[in-house]
């Protein structure tokens, strides 16, 4: 009793206090680090104490009812008979409730009282490792993490110290656990489910029949405490109500067990149906969806060749069945047709191809297919593609936990340290709870093989989406390369044109340059400046008038210079604005 006192005493140092920590998780090593995790987890683990209470279901000795207690922090001490109080027996069963808002908000408890409970009812340390998947926490953290611990004492020679004042002998099951199940979110909009898990600590004392249970859970979905709570309380005959004797007591455990392997299994059906209703209402139209190759026809070479009278046109087209059909091919680059020696310089270029030699653009509508599949419905798949990830390795794990527990109580009733009174009585029990069990477990492994169907669908279905719209996308640059090719053959036939205006530019500089100076001279000579006169016979006699020179250069001057400052003032105009446009470009491309 000293021992234990003295380990309730050094309750802020759990699970160190502990009398006899067990071996598993008992190094001095391993226990200072659940207390260095407690220390750092604290702030996002715990709630404050203003909201913190702990809910006992109590079924005291002497009693046939069980009762409910919500304790707050100051109560507790009192509530556990915690020492220096003076020493009263354990209730014949006891279960403590840990709650919290969420299963990603910090829980409703302190961790003084987290501490004070686990010390009185010296908790194995390895329970704190399901209580840390718990806490306050924006995306799920260490949802993967599902196990099985149990510190076992059957023999006399491996029991703990025996406390008789609170009816603990020694010899007793000790085990923690955590399932995690599915349950409904109606809150959350883009996905109504959510996985949640209940940590679950238990034990049973052997030889007095005493047994307690700590469990944690998140509100939302199902709740634990009122399902024990109402099975507990029925006035209907069953297991979990039934504590008359150490038989009964051991059974109605087996029971509590059974309560939980149920939960763990319950939804995976109802969340496998949404899911695949899901995949189906995304991909169903991948199946039905027509995916067909555009008929193209062979383009024909267009010729554009010159005519007589040197026009560049192109050549006629012949009636024929494809008429209709043949407006949708393109042109192809042009080939100039050298002009023949003798035929003099070529005419001026000819009509661009009629507007029905242009291609058709293909029936390839981006917005339409958008609307029937886009990289959203990728995305979605992806998502629950992932979620169902998640629910197998759930399933899986779920799937040790229910198989180490039903072999570790086949190892309880088998050992020969086990009371043989107890392994008579709860015989028919024992073989009921193993067969529940393994029906737990076929549900459990018929859903998992459901959900790994759903995932090769779901990889199959990713598949043909990502190929449907690959494919598109292939054609889209299809599509784009022709009328690039399309844009390029008019880009070649405006530089054949350009090219023959060149040419005809160059011929009419040639032929001005070659008259204007006679044109010039002859005009100038027409005028009164320069004139012919007769002064004798037989003679000519020029006569160049002063003032008509002086007349015309004071015109014609001031107009020279006015145009060039005029084409010069324009050409500055238009600088300006190119400068102009490009800073405002460059401002518009620095905008984020």
């Amino acid at each position: 009793m000293n021992d234990f006192v003295q380990s309730c005493r050094l309750a802020t140092t759990y699970p160190k206090n502990l009398i006899s920590p067990g071996e598993y998780g008992g190094y001095q090593h391993t226990l200072q680090k659940y207390v260095d995790s407690l220390d750092s987890r604290e702030s996002e683990l715990f709630g404050p104490e203003d909201k913190a209470s702990l809910d006992f279901w109590d079924l005291d000795d002497g009693s046939t009812q069980f009762k409910f207690t919500r304790t707050k922090p100051p109560e507790l001490e009192s509530h556990l008979h915690f020492p220096p109080l003076p020493p009263r027996s354990d209730p014949r069963c006891r279960f403590v409730f840990v709650n919290a808002p969420s299963s990603r908000a910090r829980l409703r408890a302190t961790r003084k009282m987290l501490v004070t409970t686990t010390s009185y009812h010296q908790v194995m340390p390895s329970f704190l490792d399901f209580v840390f998947s718990f806490g306050a926490q924006h995306h799920a953290k260490d949802f993967s993490f599902t196990g099985f611990r149990q510190d076992t004492r059957l023999s006399n020679v491996e029991k703990s110290p025996p406390i008789a004042s609170l009816g603990r002998s020694g010899r007793a099951i000790q085990l923690c656990y955590n399932l995690r199940s599915v349950e409904a979110s109606p809150d959350q909009e883009h996905w109504p489910w959510s996985i949640r898990s209940t940590a679950t600590h238990h034990a049973f004392d052997l030889e007095t029949g005493l047994a307690s249970w700590l469990m944690v859970k998140g509100e939302g979905g199902a709740s634990m405490k009122d399902r024990i709570i109402t099975e507990t309380s029925s006035r209907n005959a069953n297991a979990l109500n039934r504590f008359g004797d150490r038989c009964q007591a051991f059974s109605s455990a087996l029971s509590t067990h059974l309560l939980l392997g149920d939960w763990s299994v319950e939804n995976w059906r109802w969340y496998i149906n949404y899911m695949e209703e899901e995949v189906q209402a995304i991909t169903r139209k991948t199946l039905s969806v027509k995916v067909t190759r555009q008929q193209t026809e062979p383009k024909p070479q267009v010729m554009f060749t010159r005519a007589v009278t040197g026009v560049l046109v192109p050549p006629k087209k012949t009636s024929t069945s494809k008429s209709a059909t043949a407006k949708q091919q393109p042109i192809i680059p042009l080939t100039t047709i050298q002009p023949q020696p003798g035929q003099g310089p070529p005419g001026p270029p000819g009509p661009p191809p009629s507007m029905s030699m242009i291609p058709k653009t293909a029936s390839f509508d981006p917005s339409m297919h958008d609307e029937e599949f886009s990289f959203e419905d990728l995305r979605r798949i992806e998502r629950i593609e992932e979620h169902a990830n998640e629910a197998l390795l759930v399933m899986t794990l779920n799937s040790s936990v229910l198989s180490a527990l039903s072999q570790h109580y086949s190892f309880v009733t088998e050992s020969a340290d086990c009371p043989q009174d107890l392994k008579t009585a709860c015989m028919v029990d024992l073989r009921r709870f193993k067969d529940r069990l393994s029906d737990i477990f076929a549900e459990n492994q018929a859903q998992k093989a459901r959900m790994e169907t759903l995932l090769r669908l779901l990889a199959d279905r990713k598949a043909l989406l990502y190929g449907i719209l690959e494919y598109r996308n292939v054609e889209a640059s299809k599509e784009l390369a022709g009328k690039t090719k399309y844009s390029a053959d008019r880009v070649e036939y405006m530089t054949q044109q350009m090219k023959q205006e060149a040419i005809f530019m160059r011929i009419i500089t040639l032929v001005t340059l070659f008259f204007l100076p006679g044109t010039f001279v002859s005009t100038l000579m027409s005028t009164n400046i320069v004139q012919w006169q007769t002064p004798a016979p037989g003679g000519l006699e020029r006569v160049v008038s002063r003032g008509a020179i002086e007349t015309f250069l004071a015109i014609t001057i001031p107009c020279m210079a006015l145009t060039f400052s005029a084409a010069y003032g324009f050409y500055r105009w238009s600088k300006w604005n190119e400068q102009k446009w490009l800073k405002r470009q460059a401002a518009e491309s620095a905008q984020p």
